[in-house]
């Protein structure tokens, strides 16, 4: 990894599908967070347990349900614009971390979080029309991880302004080179 860099492996379950419990697997200990994101609750009890089984090593971190957090043992939850208002209730009555999902500096400025991702900083491929950031300047004190667009290539440009990057495609790319 690039020195200095911590890294969030966002596990989407519509895009690794059935593999995304071998790569939560290779993925255990080389990141420092694990956030598995999920859109529909298909089967969704069977894939909390056995995620969380295999995650020993790695902050595992469930999106938006911070109910379902704390029933299957995560770390933590991921919040965002529209779960963001349970921030007070997760910090109040469980032990959970919290993330956002923040897509300008200001949000970052003026969220409670425990840690952040910024996105997109670089050109990612979407259905719909995405204005890259830029690189962004954060003190490493708070942990805000670059997203979007993220790539081997690219890690040195973003070294000295994030705490970390985060990504769903660069996983691959992280697995092949056995970092």
């Amino acid at each position: 990894m690039v020195s200095g860099l911590n890294f969030l492996a966002v596990l989407d379950d519509d895009f690794f599908k059935e593999k995304i419990f071998e790569t939560a697997e290779k993925l255990d200990g080389t990141a420092e967070i694990i956030w598995f994101r999920f859109k529909n609750y298909n089967n969704i009890h069977t894939k909390l347990t056995k995620i969380r089984k295999i995650v020993k090593k790695s902050t595992l971190i469930l999106s938006r349900d911070y109910i379902l957090a704390e029933k299957y043992g995560f770390d933590g939850v991921h919040l965002n614009k529209n779960t963001i208002k349970d921030y007070n209730i997760i910090k109040s009555e469980t032990n959970l971390i919290t993330g956002y999902s923040s897509h300008s500096a200001a949000e970052i400025d003026n969220i409670k979080a425990d840690y952040y991702t910024l996105s997109p900083i670089f050109h990612t491929p979407k259905d719909y029309e995405v204005k890259p950031l830029g690189i962004i300047y954060y003190d490493k004190t708070k942990k805000v991880f670059a997203l979007g667009g993220i790539n081997l290539e690219n890690l040195d440009k973003i070294k000295d302004s994030f705490y970390g990057f985060a990504g769903i495609r660069i996983i691959n790319d992280i697995i092949k080179a056995n970092f």
